[in-house]
């Protein structure tokens, strides 16, 4: 598996660490080791490992995609833009955006010729995004949804948040298709981040189009279908899309999520975080406040 982020994921984690970790080296030699699994026979204990310091973001180099049987099949035609799947997933693993039919040309121009009418099949033309956008004179954009096989944990979260609207249904994996989804959620990560114009900046729906709205990777050790992560991500969500990721810090009580969001070396923050007994929470993060 690589060990690479994409571009907006090393932007972030730059931001956050600032001397403390030699990062590229953790993620190659340390995140490497855990992933192929020699961790425990061949990773020596230097400096960085008998710290146990753990960099922003690692979640985005574990890969769950051998977990679960199945995994979310999107149906483009069938969806109105809702978000609701986007929103509800407790991993990351479906993520969506708004392209302008330009930009969206221009990078199908760039991809193999045998996978340019399936990934093009993955943007559709929903009435929120492309006609009222169209009728209010701003120009329409393409909607999409993609689904992340390495963070999906087949928990199906958001076929039942699809409801109704059946955009979603749980399919088995093969190797092929497996192929396909990295190579399409490869084709969402390399796309130009949603316009502003299509993001209405009071609807949280909305707030997870943004990139300043993913600080929470995936890759976390919780439960399938853990509701407890989902509310962590859209608490995130919301919070850096209105103050910013370089405003916000996480002080947990003691619980679940100091767990799964911290068992080394996988970290789904982007965002610096501590925690405290539970009942010593509320003083910590004064504390931190004031400082």
């Amino acid at each position: 598996m690589s060990t690479q982020l994409d571009p907006t994921q090393q932007a972030k984690m730059a931001d956050f660490q600032a001397n403390v970790v030699d990062v590229a080296d953790f993620n190659e030699r340390v995140v490497g080791a855990y992933n192929n699994g020699t961790a425990e026979i061949g990773l020596e204990a230097d400096n960085q490992v008998s710290r146990s310091v753990i960099p922003a973001g690692t979640g985005a180099l574990r890969d769950f995609s051998y977990i679960a049987p199945d995994i979310p099949e999107f149906l483009s035609d069938q969806c109105v833009g809702c978000m609701d799947c986007v929103t509800q997933c407790p991993d990351t693993a479906i993520l969506a955006k708004v392209i302008e039919p330009e930009s969206l040309d221009e990078k199908l121009e760039g991809i193999a010729e045998d996978e340019r009418e399936k990934i093009s099949e993955q943007w559709t033309e929903t009435n929120k995004y492309w006609k009222v956008r169209e009728k209010k004179g701003t120009g329409g954009g393409k909607f999409g949804i993609f689904i992340d096989p390495t963070k999906c944990k087949g928990c199906a979260e958001c076929v039942d948040a699809c409801g109704d609207h059946d955009a979603l249904k749980m399919i088995r994996k093969d190797d092929e298709n497996i192929e396909w989804y990295k190579a399409a959620f490869s084709f969402f990560n390399e796309a130009p981040p949603t316009p502003k114009k299509f993001i209405n900046e009071k609807a949280l729906a909305d707030m997870m189009l943004s990139d300043d709205s993913l600080l929470y990777v995936g890759g976390a050790g919780s439960c399938m279908g853990c509701g407890e992560a989902t509310v962590l991500r859209m608490m995130l969500a919301a919070t850096g899309f209105v103050y910013g990721p370089e405003n916000i810090g996480i002080v947990a009580a003691t619980g679940c999520n100091t767990v799964y969001t911290s068992t080394y070396p996988y970290n789904p923050y982007l965002v610096s975080w501590t925690n405290s007994l539970f009942e010593n929470a509320p003083a910590d993060a004064m504390g931190v406040r004031s400082r």
